[in-house]
């Protein structure tokens, strides 16, 4: 039997197991063990495709709610009503920044597709990875590494930060090459 005809079978009965001992009187550590089995054989996947599937297909069995959209395309905290007591980031480029509640999962409201900023600090995080604050407090770091000749912006300095394919984003400066940046805070 194949390794992959081998995890198939295992997943499918790990699945009825999850079924028929949810229809049951079990207690919730043994559904629990029984999730935490069936994802221990979703992790051996080598596709991450197919692995992701597993875990999804699974854990919609178990009754959890699982994401339908890719990173980059939901929102986190911020976006929608803080949680008492805590405020989220906002602005551009903050529905990626990762962040703990119910409402990290909330798609996001009219999103905009670049925006132009003021500088208000920079600093080397280490060699041709720098983090930009912008005048909204928004931190941005360098997802990649610049070279020397590279013009650094200064604190006044105009930047640019469009969206990028698969969720990335991509600053320009001063007319040089673009570079890809991450939402940091």
């Amino acid at each position: 039997m194949s390794s992959f005809a081998q995890r198939a079978s295992i997943l499918a009965a790990g699945a009825a197991a999850l079924a028929f001992g949810a229809a049951g009187p079990a207690t919730a550590q043994a559904d629990s063990s029984a999730v935490l089995n069936i994802l221990v054989e979703c992790a051996k996947i080598d596709d991450p495709t197919a692995r992701l599937a597993c875990y999804d297909n699974n854990m919609t069995r178990a009754g959890a709610t699982v994401r339908s959209t890719v990173p980059g395309q939901v929102r986190a905290q911020g976006g929608g009503a803080p949680l008492q007591g805590q405020q989220g980031p906002a602005g551009f480029g903050a529905d990626d920044v990762r962040a703990e509640g119910p409402d990290r999962f909330r798609p996001p409201a009219g999103q905009l597709d670049e925006i132009a900023a003021r500088v208000t600090a920079i600093r080397a995080r280490e060699p041709g990875i720098y983090m930009l604050t912008l005048e909204d407090g928004a931190q941005w770091l360098f997802a990649e590494g610049v070279s020397l000749s590279y013009r650094l912006p200064r604190a006044g300095s105009l930047v640019e930060i469009e969206r990028g394919s698969l969720g990335s984003y991509l600053m320009i400066y001063d007319g040089q090459g673009v570079v890809p940046v991450t939402r940091f805070r």
